[in-house]
Protein backbone atom coordinates (compact mmCIF):
# COMPACT_ATOMS: atom_id res chain seq x y z
CA UNK A 1 0.00 0.00 0.00
CA UNK A 2 2.91 2.29 1.19
CA UNK A 3 4.49 1.65 -2.08
CA UNK A 4 1.30 2.21 -4.05
CA UNK A 5 1.00 5.23 -2.51
CA UNK A 6 4.81 6.54 -3.35
CA UNK A 7 4.63 5.61 -7.20
CA UNK A 8 1.15 7.58 -7.45
CA UNK A 9 2.70 10.89 -5.43
CA UNK A 10 6.24 10.36 -8.09
CA UNK A 11 3.63 10.28 -11.08
CA UNK A 12 1.54 13.40 -9.98
CA UNK A 13 4.95 15.51 -9.24
CA UNK A 14 6.01 14.46 -12.46
CA UNK A 15 2.33 15.22 -13.84
CA UNK A 16 2.21 18.94 -12.32
CA UNK A 17 5.77 19.42 -13.34
CA UNK A 18 5.23 18.92 -17.05
CA UNK A 19 2.33 21.34 -16.96
CA UNK A 20 4.09 24.37 -15.33
CA UNK A 21 6.88 23.68 -17.81
CA UNK A 22 4.85 23.12 -20.65
CA UNK A 23 3.23 26.86 -19.88
CA UNK A 24 6.99 28.33 -19.29
CA UNK A 25 8.30 27.26 -22.32
CA UNK A 26 5.22 28.60 -24.47
CA UNK A 27 7.01 29.46 -27.67
CA UNK A 28 6.89 33.48 -29.07
CA UNK A 29 3.39 34.25 -31.01
CA UNK A 30 5.14 33.94 -34.28
CA UNK A 31 5.41 30.62 -34.08
CA UNK A 32 1.70 29.99 -33.59
CA UNK A 33 1.36 28.14 -36.99
CA UNK A 34 4.56 26.08 -36.78
CA UNK A 35 8.45 26.94 -37.51
CA UNK A 36 9.34 30.38 -39.06
CA UNK A 37 10.69 30.55 -42.43
CA UNK A 38 14.53 31.02 -42.03
CA UNK A 39 15.25 34.31 -44.14
CA UNK A 40 17.87 36.27 -44.54
CA UNK A 41 18.46 39.25 -42.58
CA UNK A 42 20.25 42.34 -43.98
CA UNK A 43 22.50 44.51 -41.74
CA UNK A 44 24.71 47.12 -42.73
CA UNK A 45 28.61 46.11 -42.23
CA UNK A 46 28.42 48.86 -39.49
CA UNK A 47 25.37 46.95 -37.65
CA UNK A 48 26.76 43.61 -37.69
CA UNK A 49 30.39 44.76 -36.26
CA UNK A 50 28.70 46.36 -33.41
CA UNK A 51 26.64 43.49 -33.15
CA UNK A 52 29.31 41.38 -32.70
CA UNK A 53 31.11 43.11 -30.64
CA UNK A 54 28.28 43.45 -28.26
CA UNK A 55 28.83 39.89 -28.49
CA UNK A 56 32.37 39.86 -27.63
CA UNK A 57 31.45 42.03 -24.57
CA UNK A 58 28.78 39.54 -22.82
CA UNK A 59 31.03 36.62 -23.65
CA UNK A 60 33.81 38.01 -21.84
CA UNK A 61 31.55 38.91 -19.02
CA UNK A 62 30.71 35.63 -18.55
CA UNK A 63 34.04 34.41 -17.91
CA UNK A 64 34.67 37.03 -15.75
CA UNK A 65 31.41 35.35 -14.07
CA UNK A 66 32.56 31.88 -14.02
CA UNK A 67 36.30 33.33 -12.79
CA UNK A 68 34.85 35.32 -9.69
CA UNK A 69 31.37 34.54 -9.07
CA UNK A 70 28.23 36.24 -9.89
CA UNK A 71 28.40 38.43 -6.43
CA UNK A 72 31.42 39.75 -7.08
CA UNK A 73 30.92 40.74 -11.00
CA UNK A 74 27.69 42.40 -10.34
CA UNK A 75 27.31 46.10 -10.84
CA UNK A 76 25.92 47.85 -13.87
CA UNK A 77 28.70 48.94 -16.41
CA UNK A 78 28.29 51.27 -18.75
CA UNK A 79 29.58 50.26 -22.63
CA UNK A 80 29.90 52.35 -25.82
CA UNK A 81 30.68 50.78 -29.13
CA UNK A 82 31.66 52.38 -32.13
CA UNK A 83 31.82 50.65 -35.54
CA UNK A 84 32.33 51.22 -39.35
CA UNK A 85 32.20 47.79 -40.31
CA UNK A 86 35.38 48.26 -42.51
CA UNK A 87 37.36 45.41 -43.21
CA UNK A 88 40.95 44.80 -41.80
CA UNK A 89 40.59 48.11 -39.39
CA UNK A 90 40.56 47.02 -35.82
CA UNK A 91 41.04 51.28 -34.52
CA UNK A 92 37.65 52.13 -36.21
CA UNK A 93 35.35 48.45 -34.54
CA UNK A 94 35.87 49.45 -31.03
CA UNK A 95 33.78 48.48 -27.45
CA UNK A 96 34.86 50.32 -24.27
CA UNK A 97 33.20 48.99 -20.83
CA UNK A 98 33.48 51.18 -17.94
CA UNK A 99 33.34 48.94 -14.65
CA UNK A 100 30.84 50.86 -12.23
CA UNK A 101 33.20 52.88 -9.36
CA UNK A 102 35.78 53.04 -11.72
CA UNK A 103 37.37 55.11 -14.64
CA UNK A 104 39.43 52.76 -15.91
CA UNK A 105 38.54 51.31 -19.48
CA UNK A 106 38.42 47.92 -20.45
CA UNK A 107 38.30 48.02 -24.39
CA UNK A 108 37.92 45.45 -27.03
CA UNK A 109 38.98 45.63 -31.21
CA UNK A 110 37.58 43.95 -33.81
CA UNK A 111 39.46 42.82 -36.77
CA UNK A 112 36.47 42.00 -39.65
CA UNK A 113 37.55 39.48 -42.73
CA UNK A 114 36.47 40.08 -46.10
CA UNK A 115 32.71 38.05 -46.56
CA UNK A 116 33.81 34.25 -48.33
CA UNK A 117 31.30 33.26 -50.82
CA UNK A 118 28.85 30.87 -49.78
CA UNK A 119 30.69 30.87 -46.04
CA UNK A 120 29.68 33.80 -44.36
CA UNK A 121 32.46 35.99 -42.39
CA UNK A 122 34.87 35.77 -39.65
CA UNK A 123 35.19 38.93 -37.11
CA UNK A 124 38.11 38.88 -34.68
CA UNK A 125 37.95 40.38 -31.23
CA UNK A 126 40.84 41.39 -29.37
CA UNK A 127 41.28 42.94 -26.01
CA UNK A 128 43.57 45.75 -26.23
CA UNK A 129 45.50 45.70 -23.23
CA UNK A 130 45.53 44.34 -19.52
CA UNK A 131 42.61 45.58 -17.78
CA UNK A 132 39.66 45.01 -15.11
CA UNK A 133 36.51 44.17 -15.03
CA UNK A 134 35.21 45.70 -11.75
CA UNK A 135 37.89 44.16 -9.74
CA UNK A 136 38.72 41.15 -12.08
CA UNK A 137 41.65 41.31 -13.91
CA UNK A 138 41.56 40.12 -17.70
CA UNK A 139 44.27 39.44 -19.89
CA UNK A 140 44.75 38.41 -23.92
CA UNK A 141 40.81 38.06 -24.37
CA UNK A 142 40.56 36.97 -27.71
CA UNK A 143 37.69 35.14 -29.87
CA UNK A 144 36.80 34.19 -33.23
CA UNK A 145 32.72 35.44 -34.40
CA UNK A 146 31.30 33.67 -37.49
CA UNK A 147 28.49 34.38 -38.79
CA UNK A 148 26.77 32.57 -41.65
CA UNK A 149 26.13 34.64 -44.89
CA UNK A 150 22.19 34.58 -44.68
CA UNK A 151 23.19 36.54 -40.92
CA UNK A 152 20.72 33.87 -39.11
CA UNK A 153 23.38 31.73 -37.46
CA UNK A 154 26.43 33.08 -35.30
CA UNK A 155 29.00 31.08 -33.36
CA UNK A 156 31.49 32.73 -31.00
CA UNK A 157 35.13 30.79 -29.38
CA UNK A 158 36.40 33.43 -26.91
CA UNK A 159 39.42 32.66 -24.51
CA UNK A 160 40.61 34.69 -21.74
CA UNK A 161 43.55 34.72 -18.99
CA UNK A 162 42.22 35.59 -15.60
CA UNK A 163 43.99 36.20 -12.01
CA UNK A 164 42.74 33.69 -10.41
CA UNK A 165 42.75 33.66 -6.18
CA UNK A 166 46.16 31.88 -6.95
CA UNK A 167 47.44 35.32 -8.02
CA UNK A 168 48.41 33.54 -11.68
CA UNK A 169 46.27 33.56 -14.70
CA UNK A 170 44.39 30.66 -15.60
CA UNK A 171 43.01 30.45 -18.99
CA UNK A 172 39.24 30.30 -19.11
CA UNK A 173 36.78 29.53 -22.90
CA UNK A 174 33.91 30.17 -23.64
CA UNK A 175 31.91 28.98 -26.26
CA UNK A 176 28.72 30.29 -27.59
CA UNK A 177 26.17 29.52 -30.67
CA UNK A 178 22.67 31.21 -31.62
CA UNK A 179 20.06 31.71 -34.25
CA UNK A 180 18.53 34.68 -35.60
CA UNK A 181 15.22 35.05 -37.07
CA UNK A 182 13.30 38.40 -38.46
CA UNK A 183 9.96 38.96 -38.13
CA UNK A 184 8.36 39.23 -41.57
CA UNK A 185 6.22 42.15 -40.47
CA UNK A 186 6.40 43.96 -44.14
CA UNK A 187 3.52 46.85 -43.38
CA UNK A 188 4.77 47.81 -40.31
CA UNK A 189 7.92 50.33 -40.02
CA UNK A 190 9.10 48.55 -36.58
CA UNK A 191 10.43 45.44 -37.54
CA UNK A 192 12.01 43.12 -34.79
CA UNK A 193 15.36 40.31 -35.15
CA UNK A 194 14.81 37.64 -32.37
CA UNK A 195 17.52 35.52 -31.28
CA UNK A 196 18.10 32.14 -29.08
CA UNK A 197 20.93 29.89 -28.18
CA UNK A 198 23.40 28.78 -25.46
CA UNK A 199 27.01 29.09 -24.27
CA UNK A 200 29.39 27.51 -22.04
CA UNK A 201 31.66 28.52 -20.30
CA UNK A 202 35.40 26.24 -19.02
CA UNK A 203 37.83 26.56 -17.20
CA UNK A 204 41.39 25.11 -18.39
CA UNK A 205 39.04 23.25 -21.05
CA UNK A 206 36.62 21.75 -18.26
CA UNK A 207 33.08 22.91 -18.70
CA UNK A 208 31.47 24.38 -15.57
CA UNK A 209 28.69 27.17 -16.79
CA UNK A 210 26.07 26.83 -18.82
CA UNK A 211 23.65 29.53 -19.96
CA UNK A 212 20.62 30.08 -22.01
CA UNK A 213 21.14 33.48 -24.52
CA UNK A 214 18.63 35.64 -26.02
CA UNK A 215 18.73 38.51 -28.28
CA UNK A 216 16.38 40.88 -29.65
CA UNK A 217 16.92 43.97 -31.37
CA UNK A 218 14.76 46.74 -33.07
CA UNK A 219 14.94 47.93 -36.81
CA UNK A 220 12.90 51.18 -37.65
CA UNK A 221 12.22 52.12 -41.72
CA UNK A 222 15.13 49.19 -42.14
CA UNK A 223 17.74 51.00 -39.62
CA UNK A 224 19.12 49.48 -36.62
CA UNK A 225 17.74 51.66 -33.60
CA UNK A 226 18.22 49.28 -30.28
CA UNK A 227 19.64 46.14 -29.16
CA UNK A 228 19.01 43.70 -26.05
CA UNK A 229 21.26 40.74 -25.28
CA UNK A 230 20.54 38.46 -22.41
CA UNK A 231 21.84 35.60 -20.68
CA UNK A 232 21.26 33.15 -17.68
CA UNK A 233 23.42 30.86 -15.88
CA UNK A 234 21.52 27.36 -16.24
CA UNK A 235 24.13 25.64 -14.63
CA UNK A 236 26.71 26.82 -12.08
CA UNK A 237 27.02 28.28 -8.80
CA UNK A 238 24.29 30.17 -8.26
CA UNK A 239 21.68 32.14 -10.77
CA UNK A 240 23.06 34.76 -12.59
CA UNK A 241 22.00 37.11 -15.38
CA UNK A 242 23.64 39.40 -17.58
CA UNK A 243 21.89 41.45 -19.68
CA UNK A 244 23.12 44.70 -22.09
CA UNK A 245 20.84 46.91 -23.44
CA UNK A 246 21.87 49.50 -25.88
CA UNK A 247 20.64 51.87 -28.47
CA UNK A 248 22.23 53.78 -31.52
CA UNK A 249 23.05 57.32 -30.10
CA UNK A 250 24.40 58.65 -33.73
CA UNK A 251 25.19 57.85 -37.13
CA UNK A 252 28.26 59.87 -38.57
CA UNK A 253 30.63 59.81 -41.73
CA UNK A 254 34.26 60.79 -42.11
CA UNK A 255 34.31 63.11 -44.45
CA UNK A 256 38.00 61.97 -45.13
CA UNK A 257 36.59 57.98 -46.16
CA UNK A 258 33.19 58.62 -46.53
CA UNK A 259 32.67 55.74 -44.45
CA UNK A 260 29.52 55.90 -42.06
CA UNK A 261 29.96 54.59 -38.49
CA UNK A 262 27.12 53.47 -35.37
CA UNK A 263 27.72 54.57 -32.01
CA UNK A 264 25.38 52.87 -30.05
CA UNK A 265 25.59 53.72 -26.35
CA UNK A 266 23.88 51.52 -22.90
CA UNK A 267 24.43 49.65 -19.85
CA UNK A 268 25.73 45.92 -18.87
CA UNK A 269 23.65 44.62 -15.53
CA UNK A 270 25.44 42.05 -13.50
CA UNK A 271 22.21 40.57 -11.35
CA UNK A 272 21.41 37.28 -9.59
CA UNK A 273 17.95 37.21 -10.36
CA UNK A 274 16.52 33.86 -11.14
CA UNK A 275 16.32 32.72 -14.86
CA UNK A 276 12.58 32.23 -14.37
CA UNK A 277 11.32 36.34 -13.79
CA UNK A 278 9.86 38.00 -16.39
CA UNK A 279 11.95 39.28 -19.24
CA UNK A 280 10.78 42.90 -19.20
CA UNK A 281 13.47 44.19 -20.96
CA UNK A 282 13.64 41.26 -23.75
CA UNK A 283 9.44 42.31 -24.02
CA UNK A 284 9.34 45.99 -22.91
CA UNK A 285 9.91 46.86 -26.66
Amino acid sequence: MKTTLFVLIVILNFSMMAQAFSKALKSPSMFDNGPAAITAIKLKADEMASLVLLEGVISLASLAVLADGCQLVEGNYSIEVTADGAINKPETNVAKIISPGSSELLILKATIEAPASYLGQNIKIRQAKKSKLKETLMSEYTSVASINRELTLLSIHSNANILGQNKTLNPYQNVLIKHFYQEQNLDNKNQYILGWGSASSSKASFPVNQFWVRFKALKTNGELKRLVLQEDRLVGASSCRIVIDSTVEIKKESEKEKQKSIVLKGMMMITRSQSHKDLTLLNGF
